[in-house]
């Protein structure tokens, strides 16, 4: 995680009206101070029994504590949840038409950042949080060696991945975001 480009964020996420609305950005740092690796046991406030902290469960938090209701269990179910009810859009090519469609709150969809064993092959979800003033972006979630935290949303970057046959790799791309 870069520190530096985080701490800009968070220090000019206060200044950009309707980012911190909600709550949404303040959880998603607090989330982040507590320095959680992907896939950490943890028991929310007010829990009895501790979460494991992968991506999902922490866009499922995430999302409890900023709209009151809770999601499906998998990123894959997220996905199909919002697509059933008209609400997933197809990420297009051009990052500027992306930028400019998505909303603080987005739910952002990865597939194929690792071999998937279900259908659609939606294996990572993270939530947009908006733009710092530099026109970077940021998300909220958890991924692999960076854990839980605020991370730079990068759309084109590959992430993750795998060989799907003998030297075929298959990459991890961003393929859309649903608008809770």
């Amino acid at each position: 995680m870069n520190r530096p480009l985080l701490a800009l964020f968070l220090a000019a996420s206060a200044s950009v009206p309707g980012l911190a609305q909600s709550g949404l950005e303040e959880r998603a740092r607090w989330l982040d101070s507590l320095g959680l690796p992907y896939n950490a046991h943890w028991t929310p406030p007010g829990e009895s029994k501790p979460w494991k902290m992968d991506c999902s469960n922490t866009v499922r938090w995430l999302h409890r504590e900023t709209h009151g209701s809770l999601l499906p269990r998998t990123s894959s179910d997220q996905y199909l949840f919002f697509r059933e009810r008209g609400r997933f859009r197809r990420a297009g090519t051009n990052p500027n038409h992306l930028m400019r469609e998505l909303r603080r709150g987005d739910l952002l969809f990865w597939e194929h950042t690792y071999r998937p064993q279900r259908k659609p092959p939606i294996t990572h979800v993270m939530v947009y949080l908006g733009r710092d003033p530099a026109g970077r972006m940021w998300m909220a979630g958890s991924q692999g060696r960076q854990g839980v935290g605020v991370h730079e949303f990068r759309p084109k970057m590959r992430m993750g991945g795998y060989n799907w046959f003998l030297w075929f790799r298959r990459e991890g791309r961003f393929i859309g975001y649903a608008r809770p």
